[in-house]
């Protein structure tokens, strides 16, 4: 397993990130701008010296980004949990970075016990709230929630366990907070010409259909025919698009699997099985001994590490095909809708993703969750608790947002 990357707290890294996020809000995250909607700022507020798990969805790259404006709003600053494989972008520059701004590491779908302990004795102390994405990876889908994982209201519990023994009579928090991107201008014009450069690079001419949503409707078609033929995937005569895809992730994950030497759990959740074959091959590629390998032996293991680094591209692929399903983009459709659809094929045939425009990130405060006042019954029966305080994250994580399109004018493309 990857090794921990703790926390390393820095206030000066932390108050220089401060002072740049103006820069980062509008070089980064180009001209975004960050608005809580009704009193969601005072709600948080009242929390103010409260322990506190924060549970946002997670959406987009840009997430932690938001989290941080954030924090800034509400004169608070937060620890946040983050998947290991990022601390090693950019030759670890990138994880030395995040770990004095608060953040440390977790393996996802993991036994991480050096992250569990950090997370508890965080929770305990109490000195910073917690931010954990219980999506688990970015869902690359505005308003579509991917399943969310029991560790967030695992973790918390178990930290409550911890304080209960000192302090009984102390409450802690999970506080969902639901996040979406909107853009301030009509993208019609930029999507149209976006299309024309995806269906160029597809063979595709189809320059003069008017429907937008039939064009990512026919370029769909044929990256999903062309990933059948790369995977060798056979679909039934006449199946629909949702089964073709279901075939698709299925036969990725096995093919994965099988080169690993792994028997995945039968009926086990395509997100699962991607968290289990993503932990195997970090543990291959970064065993901790390979370094002291004689040279021959390296030579035979980084041979196989370079075969196994191309299944993270599947493995992703798997992920984004996880929250697309067929009906997704029924006209009329928001252009944010038509954006994450695009970007998904921006990313698989080309390679990279632009911001598409100016963006407006609102932001819902939930109610937040006391599990305090549901411990006794957490101490009687454990797996129930945990599962209806991550449903109630789910359902309020859902219901946000959902409703923050009545707070708003929507472009729709058809």
């Amino acid at each position: 397993m990857l090794d921990f990357k703790p926390p390393q707290d820095n206030g000066l890294i932390i108050s220089l990130a401060k002072v740049l996020k103006p820069q980062i809000l509008h070089n980064k995250m180009k001209n975004a701008e960050v608005v809580v909607l009704g009193d969601g700022l005072d709600r948080f507020k009242k929390l103010a010296g409260k322990r506190a798990m924060i549970c946002p969805n997670h959406s987009h790259k840009h997430d932690c980004e938001v989290m941080f404006v954030f924090s800034c709003l509400v004169k608070e600053e937060f620890n946040f949990i983050a998947a290991r494989e990022i601390f090693e972008f950019n030759n670890g520059w990138n994880g030395w970075f995040l770990q004095r701004l608060g953040v440390y590491s977790v393996v996802r779908g993991a036994i991480d016990r050096e992250s569990f302990r950090t997370t508890k004795r965080i929770l305990v102390e109490g000195k910073k709230k917690l931010v954990l994405f219980p999506e688990g990876e970015i869902s690359r889908q505005n308003d579509v929630l991917l399943p969310l994982e029991n560790g967030a209201a695992q973790l918390t519990f178990m930290a409550l366990d911890e304080l209960h023994k000192s302090k009984p009579d102390e409450p802690m928090y999970i506080v969902p907070i639901a996040i979406k991107y909107t853009y301030r201008e009509d993208l019609t014009k930029h999507l149209a010409e976006l299309m024309d450069r995806i269906e160029i690079k597809l063979g595709i001419n189809n320059h003069n259909e008017p429907s937008l949503y039939k064009r990512v409707r026919g370029a769909a078609e044929v990256v999903l025919k062309t990933l059948e033929g790369e995977y060798n995937v056979k679909s039934a005569d006449g199946a629909d698009l949702n089964t073709r895809i279901t075939a698709l992730k299925s036969k990725i994950l096995e093919t994965i699997a099988e080169f690993l030497d792994i028997t995945l759990a039968a009926h086990a959740k395509h997100l699962d099985s991607v968290r289990v074959l993503r932990n195997a091959m970090d543990d291959i590629i970064y065993a901790e001994d390979a370094d002291n390998l004689p040279p021959y032996q390296k030579k035979i293991h980084a041979e196989k590490s370079d075969k196994i680094r191309g299944f993270y591209r599947d493995l992703d692929r798997v992920v984004t095909f996880i929250a697309i399903y067929d009906g997704y983009l029924l006209p009329p459709a928001t252009q944010e809708r038509m954006v994450s659809v695009l970007e998904l094929m921006e990313s698989e045939i080309f390679g990279d993703v632009r911001i598409k425009g100016p963006r407006t990130v609102f932001m819902t405060v939930g109610d937040p969750i006391n599990l305090l006042e549901v411990y006794p019954d957490y101490k009687k029966t454990k797996k129930a608790v945990i599962e209806n305080i991550s449903t109630n994250i789910n359902a309020q994580l859902d219901m946000m947002l959902q409703a923050m399109d009545k707070d708003r004018q929507p472009v729709f493309v058809t």
